[in-house]
């Protein structure tokens, strides 16, 4: 049994009220040694089946009041439960005492997608011990920081790698720091960026998978790019300038906000890539009218 196996069988369900009702805290060990608190939230009914662990954004779990979770991943989870999907929501921040870093010049952050990419993988470990997840099935879905850090976790040239994923889904990961080290995939991956972003501009994230598909053909990468589409497309929010984020393409700030036809587009690619790679026995949602993406 491997030291992560050995650190999910650690974990303990808090009786903690959790952030709605439908969700539940359980803590598990990371390799760092901290014990990071995960909401669990098995789909109605609690039949054996798939289960996602979704890695949040540099702005963590919750809203501005810090008591409840950020209507973007309450919508996911309500999503993936559709599907048939249970649902593991690490809080990779507050567990370790800290709200959003978005604001933190990257060199200056305690908490890296290093740090993040051991609460990954002791998640993916947590879920395949749980008696109603499907451990053959379990997918790894992040946005931003947190797909930055799936796509570490994914290394499958890194000697500890969440080989136990079956296939991820990214949006508009970083991918510069990726591109200056070797990078492998041994499970199917989505990836979806949006071509005005420039907070994590997508043209890095473009030659790393057409490096990847030169140095390893036989890995499985559907890209897709939207047009007029910002970092965080998927959002609900206006599109807005952002002057207190050091870390984009330039000093002055980025631009961050939703664009509706990239959003509808992106869940379709979303529901029908889970459907075909994770089997969740669902139907997929209805198609929304294609958007034309830059490839």
């Amino acid at each position: 049994m491997t030291k992560r196996l050995l650190a999910a069988g650690l974990a303990t369900v808090l009786a903690l009220a959790a952030p709605t009702a439908s969700a539940e805290r359980v803590r598990i060990s990371s390799p760092d040694g901290t014990a990071f608190v995960a909401h669990w939230m098995p789909r109605p009914g609690g039949a054996y089946g798939p289960a996602v662990v979704a890695l949040h954004g540099c702005s963590g779990l919750f809203d501005r009041t810090g008591t409840a979770f950020d209507q973007r991943y309450t919508g996911y989870a309500e999503r993936l439960h559709r599907a048939g999907f249970h649902v593991l929501l690490p809080d990779s921040f507050g567990s370790r005492g800290s709200g959003p870093i978005c604001t933190v010049p990257n060199g200056e952050r305690s908490i890296t997608v290093e740090t993040r990419r051991g609460d990954a993988l002791a998640a993916a470990d947590w879920l395949a011990s749980q008696p109603v997840v499907d451990p053959r099935r379990i997918v790894m879905l992040g946005w931003s920081h947190g797909a930055t850090t799936t796509l570490s976790a994914l290394n499958a040239v890194r000697p500890s790698y969440a080989s136990n994923v079956a296939a991820a889904v990214v949006f508009y990961p970083g991918c510069s720091a990726l591109l200056k080290e070797p990078f492998e995939l041994r499970a199917p991956m989505l990836m979806l960026l949006g071509e005005k972003d420039d907070w994590t501009p997508p043209k890095p994230c473009m030659r790393l998978v057409e490096r990847l598909r030169q140095v390893q053909p036989p890995a499985e990468v559907e890209l897709h790019v939207y047009a007029d589409s910002h970092h965080g497309f998927d959002s609900a929010r206006p599109v807005r300038f952002r002057p207190d984020v050091p870390n984009g393409a330039s000093r002055e700030g980025v631009h961050s906000g939703g664009n509706p036809a990239a959003n509808a587009a992106a869940l379709r690619e979303l529901d029908t890539f889970l459907a075909a790679r994770a089997g969740a026995g669902q139907k997929a949602s209805p198609a929304p009218p294609t958007l034309p993406t830059v490839r």
